[in-house]
């Protein structure tokens, strides 16, 4: 398994602003061609891949929406609209959704009351996680594990503060170069250096 976490700074968890916060200074298309560069390949569906999407920008606690082709995950269509109707499908089903609660929303699609550094720190105990930094180990030097996890931000950089409390629990840093590239540009290097 494959697993891309993207923490979206400003991310919305109303449904009704996803669409209004895209081509804007919230950018939600970096979400959206993520999640399509990470289970899409020519003529075909990636079967082992999980993306988390922290939406962090909320009234009360963070939402993360869990997407999984293992699971059964099926999106519409190769573009944004496919992956907004997906999106906005998981918020419309969370209300009511309590603090550190899990729901399903259908085969592939969850929606979880807990943010990023609890995601994390769970994923932390059972599998390596490897966050994106420009002075992290180069990828050709890495020494991949199994089922390994990437972390990636939007276009906001991520909080030097977690970062440091999730060092102390073993996240690792890995570097794809000197220059800063789109977390969808992310994805497409680490899948290639995996399929390798």
């Amino acid at each position: 398994m494959r697993t891309f976490i993207i923490r979206a700074r400003k991310g919305t968890t109303r449904w009704e602003q996803i669409r209004g916060n895209i081509g804007t200074r919230e950018h939600f298309e970096v979400i959206a061609h993520s999640v399509i560069n990470a289970f899409f390949i020519s003529q075909g569906f990636r079967e082992d891949v999980e993306v988390y999407i922290v939406l962090d920008s909320s009234e009360n606690f963070p939402h993360t929406i869990k997407l999984s082709s293992a699971e059964g995950l099926s999106l519409s269509g190769f573009h944004e609209e496919a992956v907004l109707e997906l999106i906005e499908k998981a918020l419309k089903n969370s209300s009511g959704l309590q603090k550190d609660e899990t729901r399903k929303i259908s085969d592939g699609l969850h929606i979880n009351g807990f943010g990023f550094e609890k995601l994390v720190k769970g994923l932390l105990e059972s599998r390596p996680v490897y966050l994106l930094d420009r002075k992290g180990e180069n990828i050709q030097s890495v020494q991949f594990e199994e089922n390994p996890v990437f972390v990636l931000s939007d276009h906001l950089a991520m909080p030097k503060n977690s970062i440091k409390g999730l060092m102390r629990h073993g996240l690792k840093t890995m570097s794809l170069g000197r220059k800063m590239l789109f977390a969808s540009q992310c994805v497409v290097i680490i899948h290639y250096e995996l399929d390798k």
